[in-house]
């Protein structure tokens, strides 16, 4: 470790010089307005300017400063006084430790639950009949039954007032499910560090929904209204399926999985009741990886799968629920919060927020049309607005008084959607995702914060706040193994040296939650979405800081690779210089990736491959080398991510693309270009953004990318 440099600065730096030099334990004896300088609240008075105590926040504390000329008389101190203050100070301290701590859910065990339930004000109570189970009374709308057996989770039975008005759902069913895994270790954790955590949010939301439905709010179901929600969601989502699967092979294996991610992904997304780790309702518009499907996935038929999602009260199996850190999910989990009726529009109870033949037929006189299914003509959705729910009149005769539970009344309470993860996005799109909604910022989103402060690096100083924004590139680096595989298909690892250079810092902001008054709204934004989260997903593989995991097992071909595969006879290979530029600012972000190319000696900044130039003389017998591979321009592509998250190749210097015969484009023919020719290229730069498309990760696509070269050498 470095050694500090030394700096006028350190008030610390003449504290000894007025220490006792008794031991600490001691008290001091003598003149009672003597203090100990080791009290912090001494030493907190001497680095405040204010205090006219001198000089500290100006190279320490002044020479020749006596105790009588500290004015401690004037200030009226004494040791029990400023022991007093220490002493309130420390349990100041203390009293915001505990407070943290119990704030923090315990862990998983029958004592843990029940204080719980006591912080978060549940009733439970115990069966006298089946030892171990516990029943918590989640206000006037749930029931969860939790059975331990030694500590260990046996049983969850969830029963909610929406399996009562629509049975069809299996909400409790699935819910069990979930509460369930949400009590289990997750993936290499140990048992006795599983906590409550993930457990006490399900109950919060369950809560939440009872309060806003109590009979004082008006007695308006927020179960009803949100199932409703999904009765749409889910028939839209059914028709988009539909319309996939014919579009595909009979016998294509996995071909009902595709179809839902292809839906999911570049549609109207995918709802779940009870998905994964999200209690309620989930609108899930991206997946990480969506082309990979485990091997050991079931292939069911359309028909048993159709019959399995429809019929059966058990969740169906959906692949990536299993290997979550292979397909990370991008979903907005759908609930109701407390909001002024005259501000906001309200929820509303209807199943008829979509009609029953999906689509219309483009037509130019409708408003609501959008004008690319206009000019495209193709159909749109063909949505509906379904009536106000008004609230009931109360039976209670003390609320005759209270306005808002009047009949007639619209309930103060609006639809809101949570991102699950939080998505960074640039303030431009920030702001558009507002005006969709109708709904104004708050104020306190004007924030000078950047995608590489709020996505890449959230532990430091972001660089919007340093007020250099704009002056200079900012450069992130970072260094990760990842896989390769060569011309005979033989893995091994090999170091990217990786540096992320962001010569315009556009400022962002994080997108937590967003409120709405329809479903349309949703699925008119989850395009804009899909562009950020995509491109989030690709630089956070990358730059994000966290904890050394396995190589990455994705090849861009789709196929899984072993998670350690063999180096080679001398170790590792070479490592590489990957350079990596990203353009934040809509309407499409853009990132240009530089590679060395695979014939180039100069594969890294420090010449690891290459002998070592050392000296003047080195390298200038390397410049006049006759090899003409030394000095190969790296490879570079350049994408834009458009809406749906498409990934377009706007630059590459991989595949020759020749000229035009004639020398002005306006004035060519027909005979003038090979069309079949141009078609193939255009297929193989196609090819190069499928490839990142499937792998998800830049580093692997380069490495990717040199040995296509390498191949395209070949050919030629």
């Amino acid at each position: 470790m470095a050694t500090p440099t030394p700096s006028t600065n350190t008030p610390s730096k003449h504290v000894h010089a007025f220490c006792s030099p008794a031991p600490r334990s001691v008290p001091p004896t003598g003149n009672l307005n003597m203090m100990s300088y080791d009290s912090p609240a001494v030493l907190n008075m001497l680095n405040d300017a204010s205090s006219g105590m001198g000089g500290v926040g100006m190279g320490g504390v002044g020479m020749g400063i006596t105790m009588s000329s500290l004015g401690m008389s004037n200030l009226g101190l004494s040791a029990s006084t400023l022991g007093r203050a220490d002493e309130a100070e420390r349990n100041r301290r203390l009293r915001m430790i505990l407070e943290m701590i119990e704030k923090k859910p315990g862990r998983v065990s029958e004592e843990g639950l029940l204080a719980l339930c006591t912080r978060m004000g549940i009733l439970y109570e115990k069966h006298l009949d089946e030892a171990g189970m516990w029943s918590l009374v989640i206000g006037d709308t749930a029931i969860c039954d939790v059975k331990f057996k030694t500590d260990d989770i046996e049983r969850v039975d969830l029963q909610t007032a929406l399996d009562e008005s629509m049975p069809e759902l299996y909400f409790g069913a699935t819910g069990s499910e979930m509460l369930v895994r949400s009590l289990k270790p997750l993936p290499g954790q140990s048992k006795i560090n599983a906590t409550l955590e993930r457990f006490a949010e399900s109950l919060e939301k369950l809560l939440t929904l009872d309060k806003l439905g109590s009979p004082q709010n008006g007695g308006v179901s927020c179960w009803d209204a949100i199932a409703g929600v999904y009765t749409s969601l889910k028939k839209l989502f059914e028709h988009e399926k539909k319309t996939d699967l014919a579009n595909r092979a009979p016998d294509e294996r996995y071909r009902t999985y595709k179809a839902e991610r292809e839906v999911m992904c570049k549609k109207s997304g995918r709802p779940r009741l009870n998905g994964g780790s999200c209690l309620g309702l989930s609108l899930e518009y991206w997946m990480d990886r969506r082309h990979l499907i485990p091997t050991n996935a079931p292939s069911p038929s359309d028909k048993g799968k159709e019959k399995m999602d429809m019929d059966s009260h058990e969740s169906p199996a959906y692949p990536e629920d299993s290997v979550p850190e292979s397909n990370g999910i991008y979903s907005l989990t759908i609930e109701c919060e407390s909001s002024p009726s005259t501000l906001y529009t309200p929820i509303r109870i209807s199943n008829e927020w979509i009609s029953d033949r999906i689509e219309k037929p483009a037509d130019a006189n409708d408003a609501n049309a959008s004008i690319d299914n206009i000019l495209l003509n193709t159909p749109s959705i063909d949505w509906l607005d379904p009536k106000p729910t008004y609230l009931e009149a109360s039976a209670q005769p003390d609320d005759a008084m209270n306005l808002d539970s009047a009949t007639g009344r619209l309930p103060n309470i609006r639809f809101v959607a949570k991102f699950n993860p939080p998505l960074v996005v640039p303030f431009a799109v920030y702001m558009q995702l507002y005006q969709i909604v109708g709904i104004e910022p708050r104020s306190e989103d004007f924030r000078t914060t950047t995608f590489v402060g709020l996505a890449l690096r959230p532990g430091e100083v972001d660089p919007g706040m340093t007020g250099t924004t704009g002056e200079s590139t900012h450069e992130i680096r970072s260094s990760r193994s990842v896989l390769v595989l060569d011309s005979e298909g033989k893995a091994g690892k090999r170091k990217h040296d990786m540096s992320l250079y962001v010569p315009k810092m556009e400022y962002s902001r994080t997108l937590e939650s967003l409120p709405f008054s329809h479903p349309k709204q949703l699925v008119e934004i989850l395009p804009m979405l899909r562009q950020y989260a995509h491109t989030t997903s690709l630089l956070r593989e990358c730059f994000y800081e966290k904890a050394e995991k396995p190589v990455s097992s994705v090849d861009p071909t789709g196929h899984a690779m072993p998670p350690k595969p063999p180096s080679s006879a001398d170790g590792e290979l070479p490592p590489l210089q990957v350079d990596v530029n990203l353009s934040y600012t809509p309407p499409a972000p853009r990132l240009i990736l530089h590679i060395p190319h695979p014939s180039s000696n100069f594969s890294t900044k420090t010449d690891s491959i290459g002998p070592p130039l050392t000296s003047v003389s080195a390298l200038i017998a390397t410049l006049l080398s006759p090899t003409d591979t030394l000095f190969l321009n790296p490879l570079s592509v350049t994408l834009d991510i458009h809406a749906n998250a498409e990934l377009v190749v706007a630059e590459q210097n991989l595949i020759a693309v020749p000229p035009l015969q004639s020398s002005s484009i306006a004035t060519a023919t027909a005979g003038d270009v090979d069309m079949d020719a141009a078609e193939e290229i255009e297929a193989k730069i196609k090819r190069l953004g499928r490839a990142l498309d499937v792998c998800g990760d830049m580093g692997i696509w380069g490495e990717w990318l040199r040995r296509e070269v390498g191949r395209y050498d070949q050919e030629a």
